[in-house]
C-alpha cells in the first residue's frame, strides 16, 4: 500500500479535528454572543444573516418558554389532583364516619320516640311491630337459657349445641329487625315536618341528628364539587390527554427545540469570524471574543496548511499515476511497433515469394506455347 495513503488519512483526521476545535469555539462564541445581545440589550448586528439568526434564535427562546409556561401550569394541575384526591379520600372517610354516626343517632331517636310518652301520633303499626320484635327477642333469650341450663350425655350436648346455634342466629336477626325499625322510625321522623321534639325526647338529640345531616349535605356536595374539579383538570375538552402526557409531550418538544440551538450558535459564531465580521460585531465584543476569534483564524489557517499538503500529495500520486499510464502506453506502443516491424518483415518476404511465383508462370507459359527453342 502506499504509504502517502496513510499520510492522507492522517492529515484528513488531524484536519477534522482542528475543524471540530474551531466549530467548538465558534459555536461557544455565537451562544455568548447571543445570550449577551438578549440580556443586555445590545444593538442587533448589521447584515441581512446575522438578523435572520438573531431571529430563529428568538423564536426558538420564545418556543420554549411558551413551552415551559404551560408545563408550569400543567405542574400545579398535577399538584391540584393529588390535593383533590387526597380531599376526596379525607371527605369520603368523614362522610362514612358521618353516615355511621347518624345512623346511630337515627336508631337512638327512634326508640326514643317510641318510648316516648305522647307519641301516640307514630303508625299503630311501628309501635306493633317493635312489640312483636321485643316480645320475639325475650321469648328466643328466654329459651336461651333454658337451653344452657339443660344437661345430659353427648348427644343431647350435640343437639342442644346446634339449637343453641339456630336460636342465636334467629335472635341476632330479631335484634338485627329491631335496630332498624328503630332506624326507620328516627329516619323517616326527620323527612318530615316537625314543629317540636315528643316529650320523653332528648332534643339535644335531635339537634345532633340535623348537625349530621347537615354535616353530610354538605360533605356530599363538596365531594362532588371536588370531582367535577378532578374530572375537568384530569380530561380536558381538547383531547389532549392527562396533565402527565401533556407534560412529556411538551418536553419532548423543547428537547427538540434545544437541538437546534447548537448549529445557529456556530452560524452566528461564524458571521462574527468571517471576513469583515470582527468590524460588524465590534460593538458587542469584549477583548475575550476578539482572543477567541484570533484562535479561530489561526485553527482556520492550519486547516488550510492541512489541505494544501493533502492536496500536493494527491497532486503527486496523480503525477505517479499519470507517468505509470505513459509507461505503460509506451510499453504497447514497443510492443506495436514490433509486431509492425515483423509484419513488414513478413510482407517483403510474401512479395519475393510473388516475384518468383510470377516468374514461374511466365516460364510456364512460355514453354505451354511452344517456344522451346529460343531459350538455346
Amino acid at each position: 500500500m502506499d504509504e502517502r495513503k496513510t499520510v492522507i488519512k492522517e492529515l484528513e483526521n488531524k484536519k477534522r479535528t482542528l475543524a471540530e476545535t474551531r466549530n467548538s469555539l465558534l459555536e461557544g462564541l455565537g451562544e455568548t454572543l447571543l445570550q449577551r445581545i438578549e440580556k443586555e440589550s445590545f444593538p442587533e448586528p448589521p447584515g441581512e444573516s446575522a438578523g435572520a439568526v438573531l431571529a430563529e434564535y428568538r423564536k426558538l427562546q420564545k418556543e420554549i418558554a411558551d413551552d415551559s409556561e404551560i408545563i408550569n401550569s400543567l405542574e400545579l394541575d398535577i399538584k391540584r389532583l393529588k390535593e383533590l384526591e387526597e380531599e376526596i379520600t379525607a371527605k369520603g372517610k368523614e362522610q362514612s364516619r358521618v353516615k355511621e354516626e347518624l345512623q346511630l343517632m337515627y336508631t337512638r331517636f327512634g326508640m326514643a320516640l317510641l318510648n316516648a310518652h305522647d307519641s301516640n301520633d307514630l303508625a299503630g303499626l311501628v309501635k306493633q311491630q317493635e312489640e312483636n320484635l321485643l316480645s320475639k327477642i325475650e321469648e328466643h333469650e328466654k329459651f336461651l337459657e333454658e337451653l344452657e341450663g339443660q344437661k345430659g350425655g353427648i348427644v343431647t350436648w350435640l343437639g342442644k349445641n346446634a339449637k343453641v346455634a339456630v336460636e342465636k342466629a334467629v335472635l341476632l336477626k330479631s335484634r338485627t329487625d329491631l335496630q332498624k325499625l328503630y332506624r326507620r322510625t328516627g329516619e323517616e321522623y326527620f323527612s318530615g315536618e316537625h314543629a317540636e321534639v315528643p316529650g320523653g325526647v332528648d332534643g339535644e338529640d335531635a339537634k345532633k341528628v340535623m348537625e349530621l345531616k347537615g354535616l353530610l349535605s354538605s360533605l356530599a356536595e363538596e365531594i362532588t364539587l371536588h370531582k367535577e374539579e378532578r374530572r375537568k383538570i384530569g380530561s380536558p375538552p381538547s383531547g389532549e390527554g392527562s396533565p402527565s402526557q401533556r407534560i412529556q409531550k411538551y418536553q419532548k418538544h423543547i428537547t427538540n427545540i434545544k437541538k437546534e440551538f447548537p448549529p445557529l450558535y456556530l452560524r452566528f459564531g461564524s458571521l462574527a469570524a468571517a471576513n469583515g465580521g470582527k468590524e460588524a460585531f465590534s460593538s458587542f465584543l469584549t477583548d475575550d471574543d476578539s482572543e477567541v476569534l484570533e484562535k479561530a483564524e489561526t485553527l482556520l489557517s492550519q486547516i488550510a496548511e492541512e489541505e494544501l499538503s493533502i492536496k500536493k500529495i494527491n497532486a503527486a500520486m496523480s503525477i505517479d499515476k499519470e507517468k505509470a499510464e505513459i509507461e505503460k502506453m509506451e510499453k504497447a506502443i514497443s510492443g506495436h511497433q514490433q509486431k509492425i516491424a515483423a509484419a513488414e518483415e513478413d510482407i517483403d518476404g510474401l512479395k519475393k515469394r510473388i516475384a518468383e511465383s510470377e516468374k514461374c508462370i511466365e516460364e510456364l507459359q512460355a514453354f505451354v506455347q511452344g517456344d522451346h527453342g529460343s531459350k538455346d
